[in-house]
């Protein structure tokens, strides 16, 4: 290979001169953050969004097969192109093997007994002469390669089948079963054929063991085809009627061991004689899993169809036969009516088209002139009918292969258009394949050589490609392009490859190949964004010759053809009409794939599967070394020639950020179809209890190798996203706004290898984990954490948080079964530093050390050796050059090493170990800011708290430990033991206490006034304590704690105030009672101070005082209360009476809310003399109230009396509540009115029954009888004042002689009541009553003499 002055591209022609214009494609948004050690989860973020958004466009770059036939109906329905030379050829045969000569002996006989036939499930073509079946292993390939097994019987063996084995029947080793048909009879043959070891460098053979199974019957015509189920249900068609084998391990009550129902006959079938329709034959049957649909096709171009119940065994439901398919498709497709004319048509095969490829296509059906007929179901959702819905019709302009043609060159992709060879014309195709878009079919010939007939979807008819989503305005040569015009969106016809492949042979079967892996059919029909993750599709081709692999030869090999054929002829024509029709992107996607000598493109090192290794072996156009380095020199130089430049953002187009080159797109692009086969695929499936990697090791294996051979070439090419390269030189210049969008770039480049660096690192380390015995691991997990990882997807395993913290957690468990087993730690830290080094960083090794001194410790006995292992485990935590040892520490790991810590009674471990975490875990004091503000809700530094409290939890924990086990130990009555656990609670206690963490001493408070009443926290010597009590939010306990820790203090003021703030605060839901409790407490706390030796400050004394009118007030409420439970109905319900028993209130409240409503006339009084609240025409009205409430009743003085004595008795000398002037008038008033029944003194009397002294009472009433106050001013009012008071006098008198009285008679105002009766008796002598007279002179008399 030649250059010219160094640069691969600078041809005579200057081809590439002329097609410089650069694409360019918008730049994701998103942040754009330099890497670092430790990558960014932002970044890594932003690179995963660059990877999903190609993964949305290739999942959409192609439309669904319904999609594509509908734009090719009619004139359509037959584009095909066709293709000359290797470079562009859609198919190649890549490896031939022959049959051994015995066999190759019978397949040429032609003998009317020989069958031929493939099982690609157990690698095997079967032969059979006869009653003799051979199974020719075609991967050994050898002259005895063979084996021979006579079928017992006398009659020929007319076809094989292989199903898969009824579960539950055979032994776990037979996974399919034979199925030999003869002309009278059915029999099975179990198949066990595991692979065996996999050695590079050498295909892997299936080990072949056959069963005799003694199932066996009869049937009453020959099956001529036979298909299975995956459960193992087995179907079989004969004449025109669909059998069922079944069969089970031995016969049963209701049910043989093997039976053969008759689903064409309906339920009569079980007792008539079975047999079936000889009229229209069933030559084929295909089953669709995912639809559970089976198919059959007739001798006379019919289809049937049925649906196949997975629940319901035996059942078959016939729902339709599509008929007059010939003249349906002639309709259809006018064109082709010579190829559609009934005599012309007889089909070839059929084939069911799964889900996961259309949703509407159910059934494709191939003739043996090739055309190709498309069946859906009816349009309507109710309607489960099969229809014809499209016609292909075959590619008719197909040059013979047998013709002599002219050389070619790869200067073409069609060939010489001077050459004319002759046609071929489809005919006599009697064996077709499909998969996938993809169709093989053997064509019968009159030679020895047999011809294979291969479409394939030309992929750029169907998918934008060429444009990248835009099209191309021409500039000037030499100039960046800057403007783009949407793509066309005209409709796009389905256009496919065609071409006939010469075979050794007649061919004889044609099968997709099996053994190709999931991963190379994941995007359907867009195979190129499965052709770096798998290998290509291919068929088996069996003929009376031999076996070809006959392979898909997919765009990535035809672009590395035609840098293998450029670098011989350096025409970069070809080159440039692969770029024009898949696009610059797609190119160049393609070309990274082969700079960085991808698996699935290059010969690999270590094969993954032996149809991958037949297929790199022979696909792969490079022969030596020199190729390689020279094709992949090529690649490169066509990746910088193209690749463009950033550019900065055009706002005309709506952009805000910078446009990203074609090769950052590409770069993304190749990565992200590396990754797709496990990208948003689990990480595990199963259960807890039997887990298993949701990839097979072999894929995962596959794609890190990928991912690091582009590793590697990215690291070899450092100028590819920097400014020196030709994209950035010679073209418009490199300004300000150039160098920022080139920036942007390089860092998004910078994230994208990131996480491919972290994407192969991921890999290894689930690869470890499989290794390292995956089940026990995970069992080893707590619950919560093995359904995370359960739930895990690779991409959030790989970029989440979320992924970090599972991935931690998954390493823990790894080392912890590894250490269980005995395994140093430095061992496996150094396997996981070496093959997943981010996920096993240098703190996590501290970590595992500390855990193997802690193991150690456990190992020895209580000592000094013990002491210093479990110091060196927490000093390798603390480590200060491993600062993020105790930072990357999960919960569980910590809680393991505390128990460990608590177990081994280490308490200084136990209590510094937490500590540390809480505040490396909170390092910026969130969550102690959220604490000290009381915690409001709502609040996103809760979870900042929740992590301190999870490491005081540890604290907690450790604590309660020591003291349940002391005090399990002194029931146990083992005193020493419970001596000691009792020391070591206290140990740890004392180092708790000297923590300056007051969150610590807040949480830890809590445990310890949740055993008991609080005392031991008073008992405390911290600072910390009043601090916590006083600390929101406050709760009964705590203030009750608080004032008994004031107290104890000799702080009794604070107690006071405490006690006070309980009786006043809404927030403990206190009773009235308690309410006045506190207070008198308060109170009691208050006047101590001055006891206490310290001088009572005014504001003290002013409080005091305030406490006082408080208490006053709560007394009266306390008071009121029963009364107004009494006073009101239903009162347990009422608001207000409710609200009067939970709170203290104001005696304004006290009596407009209640004492007056309810006419509580006694508290009124009660209100205004406590409230000292003189309002004398209000105190008038209330008495007036009083007097009048009993004047209707039978005894109303005896009644009254009590009464008015009462509040006396209670209010006396009060002049607010017991106005005695007042009073004195209202009660004689009222007895005058009633003077023929009031008996005589009775208002003095009830005044002094009230507390009120004799001589005070004479006094006022005195007063009445001379006041001349209306009514008091009529005599008849005057002398009953004046009876009343001589009856008074006379009794007090009498009371006061009395021997033994109450009253001293000292104490009587002799001279007094002798004066008043003086003054009374000159009042009478001119007229007056004579017994009123009499009396008084009695009065006087006694006094006289007696005093």
């Amino acid at each position: 290979m030649t250059t010219n002055g160094g640069n691969l591209w600078a041809s005579s022609n200057n081809i590439f001169q002329r097609q410089s214009l650069q694409t360019t494609v918008q730049a994701p948004t998103g942040p754009t953050i330099s890497t670092s050690t430790d990558p960014n989860l932002a970044a890594l973020a932003s690179a995963k969004a660059a990877i999903q958004t190609h993964l949305l466009k290739d999942d959409s770059a192609v439309p669904d097969l319904k999609t594509s036939l509908i734009a090719s109906a009619g004139a359509g329905s037959g584009a095909y192109s066709y293709v000359q030379n290797d470079a562009w050829t859609p198919f190649a045969a890549l490896k031939y093997t022959p049959l051994p000569p015995a066999i190759f002996d019978l397949a040429r006989n032609h003998s009317p007994h020989t069958a031929m036939g493939l099982l690609p499930e157990i690698d095997r073509a079967w032969v059979t002469f006869n009653e003799t079946l051979h199974l020719w292993d075609y991967l050994e390939g050898g002259p005895s390669s063979y084996d021979s097994y006579h079928i017992d019987g006398a009659e020929n063996i007319l076809h094989v089948a292989l199903v898969p084995a009824k579960p539950g029947v055979f032994v776990d080793s037979i996974g399919h079963v034979l199925v030999i048909c003869r002309n009278s009879g059915v029999e099975l043959v179990g198949i066990s054929a595991p692979a065996g070891p996999s050695t590079p460098g050498v295909l892997p053979r299936r080990e072949l063991t056959m069963f005799e199974t003694d199932i066996k019957i009869a049937t009453p015509m020959p099956m001529t085809t036979v298909v299975g189920t995956p459960e193992g249900r087995v179907f079989l068609a004969g004449g025109g009627a669909l059998f069922e084998l079944t069969y089970q391990a031995s016969d049963r009550w209701f049910s043989k061991k093997v039976e053969l129902f008759n689903h064409s006959v309906g339920s009569w079938s079980q007792i008539l004689p079975l047999g079936g329709s000889t009229t229209d034959d069933i030559i084929h049957l295909s089953f669709d899993n995912s639809r559970r649909s089976l198919y059959g096709l007739t001798q006379n171009v019919r289809i049937i169809y049925w649906q196949v119940p997975l629940d319901q065994p035996k059942s078959v439901t016939r729902v339709n036969t599509v008929v007059n398919i010939a003249d349906d498709a002639a309709a259809m497709c006018p064109g082709g009516k010579n190829l559609l004319a009934r005599q012309n048509i007889a089909m070839a095969h059929i084939h069911a088209i799964e889900l996961s490829e259309s949703k509407d296509i159910r059934l494709i059906a191939t003739s043996t002139n090739g055309v190709r007929f498309y069946f859906e179901k009816m349009p309507y959702i109710t309607d489960q009918r099969l229809r014809l819905a499209y016609v292909r019709l075959p590619p008719t302009g197909l040059p013979d292969p047998f013709a002599d043609a002219p050389p070619t060159s790869y200067n073409a992709r069609y060939g010489d258009a001077t050459f004319t060879p002759p046609a071929w014309t489809p005919a006599e195709i009697g064996f077709v394949a499909y998969k996938l878009g993809l169709l093989a079919g053997g064509a019968i010939t009159q030679g020895l050589e047999g011809l294979l007939l291969c479409t394939a979807p030309d992929l750029p008819s169907l998918g934008k490609f060429a444009t990248d989503g835009m099209q191309l305005a021409q500039q000037q040569p030499g100039h960046l392009v800057s403007q783009y015009q949407p793509a066309g969106t005209g409709p796009l016809v389905l256009q496919e490859w065609a071409c006939l492949i010469p075979l050794e042979g007649q061919v004889c079967a044609v099968v997709p190949n099996p053994a190709v892996p999931s991963t190379s059919m994941a995007a359907g029909w867009n195979e190129n964004v499965t052709q770096f993750s798998g290998p290509p599709l291919s068929f088996l081709v069996l003929t009376n010759c031999g076996l070809t692999l006959l392979s898909r030869k997919r765009p990535v090999q035809t672009l590395l053809n035609l840098f293998e054929e450029f670098g011989r002829s350096s025409d970069g024509n070809p080159i440039l009409e692969f770029r024009e029709l898949y696009g610059t992107t797609q190119s160049l996607a393609m070309a990274l794939a082969i700079a960085a000598e991808n698996s699935f493109i290059c010969p690999p090192t270590n094969p993954h599967s032996a149809v991958a290794q037949e297929s790199f072996m022979t696909i792969c156009a490079y022969t030596s070394t020199d190729a390689v380095s020279s094709v992949k020199h090529v690649a490169r130089d066509f990746i910088l020639e193209f690749g463009g430049r950033a550019t900065p953002a055009d706002p005309r187009y709506g952009g805000s950020a910078p446009r990203f080159s074609v090769k950052y797109e590409a770069l993304a692009l190749y990565f992200s179809r590396l990754v797709r086969p496990m990208w948003k695929e689990k990480i595990a499936k199963g259960t807890p209890a039997s887990p298993s990697s949701n990839i097979s090791s072999a894929v995962l294996t596959s794609v890190q190798g990928n991912l690091e051979r582009l590793k590697t070439f990215l690291a070899s090419q450092p100028q590819l996203f920097l400014p020196g390269t030709s994209a950035y030189d010679g073209r418009g210049g490199f300004g300000p706004a150039d160098q920022e969008a080139w920036k942007a770039e390089h860092v998004a480049a910078i994230q994208l290898q990131t996480l491919l660096n972290q994407t192969i690192e991921a890999i290894s380390f689930i690869l470890l984990l499989i290794d390292y015995n995956m089940p026990v691991t995970v069992s080893r997990m707590d619950p919560s954490l093995q359904q995370a990882f359960f739930g895990l997807t690779y991409d959030d395993f790989l970029t989440t948080q979320h992924g970090r913290d599972t991935a931690r957690n998954l390493v823990n468990a790894v080392i912890n079964q590894q250490i269980s087993q005995q395994i140093s730690v430095d061992a496996i830290s150094q396997i996981l530093q070496e093959r997943c080094g981010s996920f096993c960083s240098p703190d996590d090794v501290m970590l595992y050390k500390a855990q193997e001194q802690i193991r150690r410790a456990k190992e020895t006995t209580a000592g000094p050796e013990r002491l210093n292992a479990l110091d060196q485990s927490l000093k390798l935590v603390n480590y200060p050059l491993f600062e993020k040892g105790t930072k990357n520490m999960s919960l569980q790991r910590l809680q393991s090493i505390c128990k460990d810590y608590q177990d081994l009674q280490y308490a200084w471990g136990l209590v510094v170990l937490p500590l540390k975490c809480a505040e490396d875990w909170d390092a910026d004091e969130r969550g102690a800011a959220y604490f000290n503000a009381g915690c409001p809700p709502n609040d996103p530094r809760a979870d900042d708290l929740n992590r301190r409290n999870g490491c005081y939890q540890c604290i907690i924990d450790s604590l309660k430990g020591f003291a349940d086990a002391s005090n399990a130990a002194v029931i146990a009555g083992e005193a020493t033991k419970a001596s000691e656990l009792d020391a070591v609670f206290q140990r740890a206690l004392t180092i708790a206490l000297r923590s300056q963490d007051f969150v610590f001493h807040a949480y830890l408070y809590d445990w310890v006034i949740s055993k008991d009443d609080g005392s031991e926290l008073i008992e405390m010597a911290s600072p910390f304590v009043e601090q916590y009590l006083t600390h929101q939010p406050l709760t009964r306990q705590k203030m009750e704690l608080l004032w008994q820790f004031y107290v104890q203090q000799g702080r009794y003021m604070d107690a006071a105030k405490t006690l006070a703030h309980m009786a006043e605060s809404t927030d403990f839901g206190l009773k009235l009672e308690e309410r006045v409790e506190y207070l008198s407490r308060a109170i009691s706390n208050a006047k101590s101070t001055s006891t206490d030796g310290s001088r009572r400050h005014d504001t003290d004394a002013e409080f005091l005082s305030d406490l006082q009118d408080k208490l006053d007030v709560a007394s009266v409420q306390l008071e009121m209360l029963p009364r107004v439970y009494r006073a009101v109905p239903d009162a347990s319900k009422s608001p207000k009476v409710l609200d009067l028993a939970s709170r203290l209130m104001t005696i304004s409240e006290l009596y407009s809310d209640y004492a007056d409503p309810l006419g509580l006339d006694d508290m009124k009084l009660l209100i205004l003399h406590t409230s000292e609240h003189n309002d004398v025409p209000l105190v008038t009205s209330i008495w007036r109230s009083i007097l009048d409430q009993d004047k209707d009743h039978g005894d109303s003085f005896v009644v009254l009396g009590a009464r008015v004595a009462e509040l006396g008795r209670r209010f006396y000398p009060s002049e607010i509540a017991y106005p005695l002037e007042i009073l004195s008038e209202m009660l004689e008033t009222y007895t005058l009115e009633r003077r023929d029944e009031a008996p005589a003194a009775w208002a003095l009397r009830v005044l002094v029954e009230g507390g009120v002294p004799h001589e005070i009472v004479l006094d006022y009433f005195d007063q009445i009888k001379d006041s001349g106050v209306p009514p008091y001013q009529d005599p008849a009012a005057i002398h009953h004042v004046l009876n009343d008071i001589t009856t008074f006098i006379a009794e007090w008198l009498d009371e006061a002689l009395r021997p033994g009285s109450r009253f001293a008679k000292a104490a009587f105002p002799a001279g007094k009541v002798e004066d008043l009766v003086s003054r009374y008796l000159s009042t009478l002598r001119v007229h007056g009553d004579e017994g009123i007279k009499r009396r008084l002179l009695d009065i006087q008399s006694k006094v006289r003499s007696r005093f």
